[in-house]
């Protein structure tokens, strides 16, 4: 099949941001200006920010057209949107303007989202994770006749539509589950229905993962016990590293930090109330996590419910210690108050959590599926 190079069939330009020093570049602004964050789907016909003409004028930004493609070169790579509306972006974005007509603009699009692991490797080999202009230039794009083209576009716009439908009923299901906990509990961080309240070491054993000097690089191995550090907390599931792994040696030696089902395994650097609940037997609590051990007056899914609530984040971010780093440590989980309610209605809930469980995991197959298929959609793979 024939290719030709990106920087050949379109004019590619990057943005710009003018300085944030001077407010008369940004006050009362009326030019739409994208930055990353902008860019959540295929097409973008609105944005956070705006500039005025003067900052237009004393900045390297410039008006990129409607139906202009959108493409993240800095940070985030690789993210792809199209304009609905004529605006500028930042340097991180670049605009890509087709000067050929026999490119489609839907299955250029597509085309380069399909390149987004492709262009992470090659960003991940420099420093500020980023490509240049020269890079994205030379991409070559495969080409099919202009009918082919927009043939694929339709069939991938039919299947984007499914996993979107797929991905919004996800959130529906995430939001119900809120709504069914306050139904049944109320507003639990102030208790506006007094129920009793213990503190979290009274009602559950709380111990920190081990200090750094107890691993080493050497120790780690390949498919191994997996260690639970924050990073590996995603969504509320446990999401394991196999590359960041331990022996049964080192496993047994570090006894004292074995994770436990039903377990929680909270994040005790970075992002507060990261948590998640343990299913499976051989995980390590890592360095920058901790065990939190219900007693059988609190149920670990309900826990988790309680901790993972946006109020009670922040309540645990306020009380954590440190500089450079925000930290947690025992006496302070110890401290935290959670409210205590019968088991029998802690059991409905978590009853209620499992049938919607069942249906999100149906829903994420779903997603699934189609996406493997929007993959096999591309001819050039």
């Amino acid at each position: 099949m024939k290719k030709v190079k990106l920087g050949d069939v379109c004019k590619i330009q990057s943005g710009g941001t003018p300085s944030r020093g001077n407010l008369n570049y940004w006050n009362n602004g009326n030019i739409p200006w994208v930055k990353i964050s902008d860019i959540k789907e295929k097409h973008l016909s609105r944005t956070e920010e705006f500039i005025t003409q003067e900052g237009l004028a004393n900045s390297s930004a410039k008006i990129f057209p409607k139906e202009t493609i959108l493409y993240t070169i800095f940070a985030t790579l690789g993210e792809v949107s199209i304009l609905e509306i004529a605006a500028t972006t930042n340097q991180a974005i670049a605009g890509l303007q087709i000067i050929d007509e026999n490119i489609c603009k839907d299955y250029l699009y597509y085309y380069l989202i399909s390149l987004k692991p492709f262009v992470n490797e090659i960003g991940r080999g420099v420093a500020q994770n980023n490509i240049n202009m020269q890079i994205l230039r030379n991409f070559e794009i495969p080409l099919p006749s202009l009918e082919e083209q927009k043939a694929i576009a339709r069939k991938l716009d039919k299947v984007s539509g499914l996993i979107e439908k797929r991905k919004t009923q996800l959130e529906k299901l995430s939001e119900l589950v809120k709504s069914r906990f306050i139904e049944m509990f109320g507003d639990v961080i102030n208790n506006d229905r007094n129920w009793p309240m213990a503190t979290m070491g009274d009602v559950a054993e709380i111990k920190i993962g081990p200090f750094g000097t107890l691993l080493h690089k050497e120790d780690y191995i390949v498919g191994g016990h997996a260690l639970v550090n924050p990073s590996h907390i995603v969504d509320g599931k446990i999401s394991v590293d196999i590359s960041l792994t331990i022996s049964d040696e080192k496993y047994e030696e570090l006894s004292a930090y074995h994770l436990k089902i039903d377990d929680i395994v909270l994040g005790r650097r970075g992002e507060m109330g990261r948590c998640a609940v343990v299913k499976e037997e051989g995980l390590l609590c890592g360095t920058g996590s901790l065990i939190i051990r219900p007693n059988d007056r609190l149920k670990p899914y309900f826990l988790q419910t309680i901790i993972s609530n946006p109020t009670y984040k922040k309540i645990i971010e306020d009380k954590a210690v440190g500089v450079t780093m925000m930290n947690l440590n025992v006496p302070i989980v110890e401290s935290l108050r959670v409210p205590m309610l019968p088991i029998a209605l802690q059991n409905d809930f978590i009853s209620f959590m499992e049938q919607v469980d069942k249906s999100k995991y149906i829903e994420k197959i779903s997603v699934r599926v189609l996406t493997i298929f929007w993959q096999k959609v591309y001819i050039w793979k």
